[in-house]
């Protein structure tokens, strides 16, 4: 065997290995430059308290006992392929006191397990502000992953659930911080 055909395996290989490196880092770049949507909870103050990425199919719900009548309420919404947040169901087992008894045009109610139930409700929000406080539990539900939001660093404050477009790796180093 020659000297130079004992270095075609091993140049072959070494093309190999930048070809391969060169395709890694240029996943990772186009990963890095891609915008994902993020879900965030902010507080008054600009804390960040809640930062989940989501997708167009994902659903959030918040349950929360009402102030004057005691009662469970339940609503139910999903993120919209336009990534706007979509009230779909509302869930009470009481009357009166601003609890909604009547579904908006569109929608339909029924009873279920004592509950009343509005669906398709189909009601869009780009911001949705919620105040939890301790006497009462109150939790927020982000596919699946639950929050208890009447327990610091919550509870008591005044936040705000909006859906923003940003740079995976920005929410990355975010989400680490």
């Amino acid at each position: 065997m020659t000297a130079s055909s004992e270095r075609r395996p091993s140049l072959h290989k070494h093309r190999l290995a930048v070809l391969l490196i060169g395709l890694i880092i240029f996943i990772g770049i186009y990963l890095l430059m891609k915008d994902v949507h993020v879900m965030y909870a902010t507080a008054d103050n600009d804390d960040v308290l809640i930062a989940e990425r989501i997708n167009a199919d994902t659903t959030f719900s918040s349950r929360y006992l009402h102030s004057v009548a005691k009662c469970l309420i339940i609503e139910k919404y999903e993120v919209s392929e336009d990534y706007e947040m979509v009230l779909m169901e509302s869930w009470n087992c009481s009357f009166g006191a601003g609890i909604e008894t009547k579904p908006p045009p569109g929608a339909t109610d029924r009873m279920e397990d004592g509950y009343y139930v509005i669906d398709n409700i189909d009601q869009t929000f780009q911001e949705i502000l919620l105040h939890p406080v301790s006497i009462a539990e109150q939790k927020l539900t982000i596919d699946g992953h639950t929050w208890n939001i009447s327990r610091k660093p919550f509870e008591g404050r005044t936040f705000s659930l909006e859906i923003e477009k940003q740079n995976w790796f920005v929410f990355l180093i975010e989400k680490l911080s």
